[in-house]
């Protein structure tokens, strides 16, 4: 019940019981990442990525502008847009009708969606995981394509 710190160090910068659980989980994914490699790890996510960007790529409608401006070689993600839907809207419906979570609105890039015209809309952001498989991205195809017609 001190209502000052403990003046000798390392108690000092210790405020509380030490968060055990996350240093845990922590080394558990560390040790996962050292056992499957990050090279192993980054080529399934891009993979996934890449066979997603294939399967929406020739979408009228669907524009992929942040991937064609960026460089597709150097993300973990692909954001989609279509000018005529809202992107809430969109990941609303993946979400709802398609179990498919997905991240929409500015993405923290509103200079971005200022340069692409896409301010009102935002963009629906895909991101893949080691842990996600090609048939959820086939899956995650699929409504793209079935939502763009």
């Amino acid at each position: 019940y001190d209502h000052e710190q403990p003046q000798a160090y390392p108690a000092r910068l210790e405020a509380g019981t030490l968060n055990t659980h996350g240093i845990a989980g922590l080394h558990a994914a560390l040790k996962f990442i050292e056992k499957q490699t990050v090279q192993a790890i980054g080529a399934h996510e891009r993979a996934l990525m890449q066979r997603f960007y294939d399967g929406v790529n020739d979408l009228d409608g669907v524009l992929k502008q942040f991937d064609e401006i960026i460089g597709i070689d150097r993300l973990y993600a692909i954001h989609i847009n279509d000018s005529d839907y809202d992107s809430a809207e969109v990941a609303d419906a993946l979400f709802a009708d398609y179990d498919i979570a997905t991240r929409a609105g500015a993405h923290c890039v509103p200079r971005m969606h200022e340069a692409l015209g896409t301010v009102q809309q935002g963009a629906v952001r895909f991101s893949f995981s080691y842990f996600n498989t090609e048939n959820e991205v086939d899956t995650a195809i699929a409504a793209v394509r079935e939502l763009a017609e």
